[in-house]
Order: structure tokens, then sequence, then C-alpha cells
């Protein structure tokens, strides 16, 4: 009964950490926008709208922010950082649309969503494991490799819209493959109408709660987070970190393609050229906000949700112009990731000062 209240304490102190978080970042903007000659009011009204005016738009980008901020938070639970997720969302949109427009509208509309999302989840999943073989066979940078595969995956995927899966009787540069049948798109949401909002929110939530429990629940989710906490530790413990971290990466991976499925079946419809405007960025700052926890994913995607619609309708309902836009939503990220900022300036030091302490050994 003690450590249950002792974890609530913990995490409404971490909740109050980020809203404070959230409160600073905007008190920053308001200064900014103050300094440029606007209104903070009306830029604080603007961005209100976005959940007030247009809750379907702002559900409509939370969705997949919510998976991409899941698919940071378990790699980085187990301290290794995935930056190819934007990549793996590419890939998992690819496969998804590839399979749904091979697919005959007779088929069942539970069994084609089923295999377009399988394929979408496999994709992911493949194109994470290439970094992570690369890591454990070769010790390969992760975050070099990672990074470097999100170009992969754009050249692919044009390659794919300008081949294979180019519509008949278009033109070379034809920048999307056709739409697939209706059959296999994802309902929207009925209390939301005229919205992109769509029943993809209930696999995130789905896919949030089922994360929760592996990480706390399983002994998959324990070994995860011993290897994030020390990995020497959790070597000297008999677990085998390179095939932990291969777990994790392949699950991360796995919800990067559950990402870009999600988002053809529920608002595309169809893959189009570079479609993907840095959700799987977006994802880390999601996950970083929400401290890694599965179910705070949901709240902090929520509220980058809201910000990106939100910036949107600043643009089109007041004077604002879009690079001031830009720039209130790098201040209010700059504000969210200070504190990774810092855990990698710790990390980085006392990285350091193991290399002295190891060259002073072998001085001697």
């Amino acid at each position: 009964m003690h450590s249950k209240a002792v974890v609530f304490g913990r995490n409404m102190k971490t909740l109050f950490r980020q809203i404070l978080v959230i409160v600073i970042s905007l008190l920053v903007v308001s200064v900014v926008v103050t300094i440029a000659g606007f209104s903070p009011i009306t830029m604080l009204s603007g961005l209100l709208h976005g959940v007030t005016g247009d809750l379907g738009g702002a559900v409509r980008w939370s969705i997949p922010l919510i998976f991409t901020g899941l698919a940071a938070s378990v790699a980085f639970k187990a301290e290794v950082f995935n930056l190819g997720i934007d990549g793996q969302l590419n890939m998992g949109a690819l496969a998804g649309t590839w399979v749904a427009l091979c697919l005959s509208e007779r088929i069942p509309r539970g069994a084609g969503l089923l295999a377009i999302i399988a394929a979408g989840c496999l994709a992911g999943m493949v194109f994470a494991l290439i970094p992570t073989l690369l890591y454990v066979r070769f010790k390969a940078d992760l975050v070099v490799t990672t990074l470097l595969l999100n170009f992969v995956a754009e050249l692919l995927t044009d390659y794919a819209i300008l081949g294979p899966l180019r519509p008949e009787g278009t033109a070379s540069q034809a920048a999307s493959t056709p739409k697939f049948a209706e059959n296999f798109w994802l309902a929207k949401l009925a209390y939301l109408p005229n919205s992109n909002a769509h029943t993809g929110l209930y696999i995130a939530i789905a896919a949030a709660v089922i994360l929760w429990f592996v990480l706390k629940k399983t002994t998959t989710g324990y070994e995860i987070k011993l290897v994030g906490a020390n990995p020497h530790t959790a070597q000297d413990s008999g677990i085998r970190v390179n095939y932990i971290i291969i777990k994790a990466m392949l699950l991360s991976g796995l919800i990067a393609g559950l990402a870009g499925a999600v988002e053809m079946t529920g608002v595309l419809h169809q893959f189009p050229k570079r479609f993907n405007t840095g959700l799987g960025f977006d994802g880390i700052v999601v996950a970083v906000l929400a401290n890694n926890n599965p179910l705070g994913v949901l709240l902090s995607g929520a509220f980058f949700g809201a910000l990106k619609n939100g910036a949107a309708n600043l643009q089109r309902l007041t004077n604002i112009p879009r690079p001031m836009v830009e720039i209130i939503q790098a201040t209010i990220i700059l504000a969210v990731t200070v504190k990774v900022s810092l855990k990698m300036r710790h990390r980085l030091s006392r990285w350091l000062s193991k290399m002295k302490t190891a060259g002073k050994e072998m001085e001697s």
C-alpha cells in the first residue's frame, strides 16, 4: 500500500513538472511574440482554437504523434536512441498501401485492414532491424545509422511511387499512388463529424495500454528497463543485453510501422510523395515530455496534436505570419527538450570522466 502511494506521488510530481514546463514555454513564446510586434492574446486564442474550435483536427494529429511517441519511448527505455522512426513510419505506410492496392474489394473489411496493418508493422520492424544488427554485430553507431536510413526510406518510397506503384496512364512525375478501395478505410469518428479524426484513435489508445502492460508487468519490460538503467548490471545478472536491445528496437519499429499504416487507412488512403512531415522527430519530443511513460504519451501526444493543429489555425485565423508560427512551435519544443540536453550533457561528462580514469590507470 505504501509503495503504491509512493508511485502515485512520483507520477503526480512528474505530471506537475511537465505541466509547469508547458506553462513556462507558453510564457516564453508570449514574450517572443510581443517582441515581434504581435499580440500574445491573439496567439494564445489562436492556439486554443486548435482544441475548442477544431477538436477533430487536434485528434487527427494526435493519433500519429501518439504512435511515434510510443515508438520513441520504448527505445529510450532501453537507452537506445532510435532516430529512424520517420523512415520506419514511411516503410510501414508504403507496405500497407501496397497490400491495400493488391487486395480485392471482396475481401471482408476486417480481414483487409488487419492485413494492411500487419504489413505496416512488419515493414517497420524490418527497417528497424537493419541498424540494430549493424550495432550488435559491428558496433555501428545507432544514432547515425537510424538517422541516415530515414533518407534511404525517402528514396525507396520515391522509387515506388514513380515506378511500380505509379498509377497507369499518368505522367512519370505522379505525386502519389492510386487510392485504394474505400472498403479498407478506417471509419471516421461519429462524434467528430466533418473532420479527419478516425478510429485509429482507439488503436493508439490500445497500443499505449498494451505497451504500458509490457513494460510494467512482463519479464521483457523489466529486462528492457534494467538494460536502460545499467547495461553492465544487466549483463552481470545474466541478461543478454544485445538481445534485449534487438527486442526494444523491433518493438519500436513495429509501432512506427503501425503509425504509417494507420495514417494511410485513416486519412490519406493513398501514399503521397514525401507525406511524412517530421512526425518521427515530433514523436521523440512527445516521448520526452511523457518521461517515456506510455500512458503519459497519450497526454503529451494530445497536447502536441492540439499544438500542431492550433498552429495551422493560427496562420489562418490571425495576422501572425507562417515564419512566426514556426518560431512559436520551435520555442515550445525547445523548452520541452531542455531536459534531454541536460541529460545528454551529464552522460557525456560521465563518459569523459571514465575515459580520463582509464587513461590514468594505463599510465600507472
